[in-house]
């Protein structure tokens, strides 16, 4: 017999998972935002870990309770794919059946021209799922998608929430929801 799923046990491993794999301290990188940075969480090296995907998607169907309305998931490619993908799979089996959709970056130049893909439909309410939010840009193109479309967007969340403070209006406008912030990351 499995013991069921513990949150705090998880977000501890994921925790642990993001300090060994994403986080990178002292170094000088340019992130999407354009903004420059001496630190960088590569959410990618947990999402696309086995173990990590599995927590992360577990932690986001648990916080995915709170939100009782959303009926789907997903967000901006790449960083929400493998998110909105293991949420949506996991759900079946908690009964949550959430769908999964990817926001394409600009829409494709062939067959139906999609932005969206997965089925949303108007009014539908959803949540935005990233790998971190820095400024809330790449959230903010999946939102304008969304909204285009017609559905709802309820809530941003993230593995990591990098606690920017140019993150500070799209935090007032969107409810952010995420998994881990810098300063738990940073044990500070």
């Amino acid at each position: 017999m499995t013991k069921p799923f513990d949150p705090k046990a998880g977000k501890n491993r994921l925790l642990q998972l993001v300090r060994e794999r994403a986080y990178k301290d002292g170094i000088d990188i340019v992130l999407a935002s354009g903004k420059r940075s001496t630190f960088y969480i590569n959410g990618k090296k947990v999402s696309l870990h086995p173990e990590g995907l599995w927590l992360i998607a577990k932690l986001l169907l648990e916080k995915l309770k709170g939100y009782p309305g959303i009926t789907a998931v997903g967000g901006l490619t790449i960083g929400a794919d493998p998110l909105a993908s293991a949420v949506a799979a996991l759900s079946f089996e908690t009964g949550q059946n959430l769908k999964a959709f990817l926001v394409r970056k600009e829409a494709k130049g062939h067959g139906t021209a999609s932005l969206i893909e997965g089925d949303l439909d108007k009014g539908e309410r959803v949540a935005i799922l990233e790998d971190t939010v820095t400024t809330g840009g790449s959230a903010k193109k999946a939102i304008a998608a969304v909204l285009a479309a017609g559905a709802v967007p309820v809530v941003v969340m993230a593995i990591a929430d990098r606690e920017d403070p140019d993150a500070d209006a799209f935090r007032k406008e969107w409810k952010t929801d995420c998994l881990l912030t810098l300063s738990e990351i940073r044990g500070s």
